[in-house]
């Protein structure tokens, strides 16, 4: 239809949500070459990451921002920012000369100064990889070595660029590390990331019109993080729970459960912070609102399992009375059809 297209996520540019504007595949974690089967390219299969180039529905993506370099590179290119990394790729293909080659008025960047030196005015097509493998947590950004942007900041970049196009634009952002935070059990690392995603949907909203541009927020699932314990009001959320006495005054101690220690306002189900023995450990001492503080959980799992509930969904502008109460997820494609004046 002639709109210009884009994806941002701080995840790997190859990983599944990005990965589903752009490629089709069997198997989600073919992400580079060599991860594909001995078969699979006999059968016509490519990895992810060569399809981001080879696209074959018009131009492709002009705006690619997010992690994962390592699925762009030959196996024996030195990752940029050391640490002995390198590339994954098999076939000696470097995808992001290929992106420079491909298009006019093209620009690939791999940390936050080259982000920050990109003339939109001037830059049509852009491909940014800012980690070998996954961005960093937003509470961890500002100490990488190369510097990474912030989510927003990937935003609005990619709308700056794609709204040259006066037929208009698709763009998917995409805060991956929420996820990645709950499969660990910190709930620090996902809230502020759950903060980061909130800074981008702020930026989107303002720089657009509510009469011309849908913008859908929602989630692609749930995890077993809960609430609990009657903390008392302006408590840390990620504090031990101190609860009210009789007259609704905040207690001087942290509320003991019965076997006699402390507790959390937010936990999980099934994470990594379980104990296998079933013995609770004793928090009394423990930072709980340190940023790599893992929350106590009933199940020992290597990676937090995903819930089961439904999850919210918000949108503002064209056809977004649309999107009300409980609705299948395949529903929100036809908002976006109807939006976009699909056939």
């Amino acid at each position: 239809m002639g709109l210009s297209t884009g994806v941002v996520t701080t995840a790997r540019l190859t990983h599944a949500t990005p990965a589903t504007t752009y490629a089709h595949t069997p198997e989600r974690d073919w992400e580079a070459d060599s991860n594909l089967p001995e078969d699979a390219p006999k059968r016509g299969c490519r990895d992810i990451a060569r399809q981001l180039i080879e696209f074959s529905h018009g131009d492709g993506l002009e705006v690619a921002l997010g992690g994962g370099r390592r699925n762009f590179f030959p196996e024996n290119t030195p990752d940029p920012e050391g640490d002995g990394k390198t590339g994954l790729r098999k076939d000696g293909r470097d995808l992001t000369r290929e992106w420079l080659h491909k298009y006019g008025n093209a620009a690939y960047v791999w940390n936050e100064q080259q982000f920050k030196n990109i003339d939109v005015r001037k830059t049509d097509h852009l491909l940014g990889l800012f980690e070998h493998g996954h961005m960093e947590f937003d509470s961890d950004r500002l100490t990488d070595v190369a510097g990474e942007p912030a989510l927003a900041d990937m935003t609005e970049t990619a709308i700056r660029i794609l709204q040259k196009n006066k037929n208009g634009y698709f763009l998917m952002v995409e805060a991956g590390r929420i996820d990645h935070g709950h499969h660990k059990g910190i709930a620090y690392k996902a809230l502020h990331d759950g903060i980061a995603l909130n800074k981008a949907v702020e930026k989107a909203v303002s720089m657009t019109d509510i009469s011309d541009t849908l913008i859908i927020v929602t989630a692609d699932h749930s995890h077993t993080f809960v609430i609990a314990g009657y903390p008392t009001r302006g408590n840390p959320i990620l504090g031990k729970v101190i609860t009210n006495d009789a007259f609704g005054n905040p207690n001087h101690t942290p509320f003991l459960a019965p076997d006699g220690k402390p507790m959390t306002t937010l936990g999980y189900y099934v994470t990594p912070g379980a104990n296998h023995d079933g013995e609770r450990q004793d928090i009394t001492t423990v930072d709980t609102e340190h940023k790599d503080y893992v929350q106590q959980a009933a199940i020992p799992a290597k990676s937090g399992h995903h819930g089961g509930e439904d999850v919210a969904i918000y949108a503002q502008g064209p056809h977004a009375e649309s999107i009300h109460g409980v609705m299948e997820q395949n529903k929100i494609y036809d908002v976006i059809k109807k939006a976009l004046k699909f056939k």
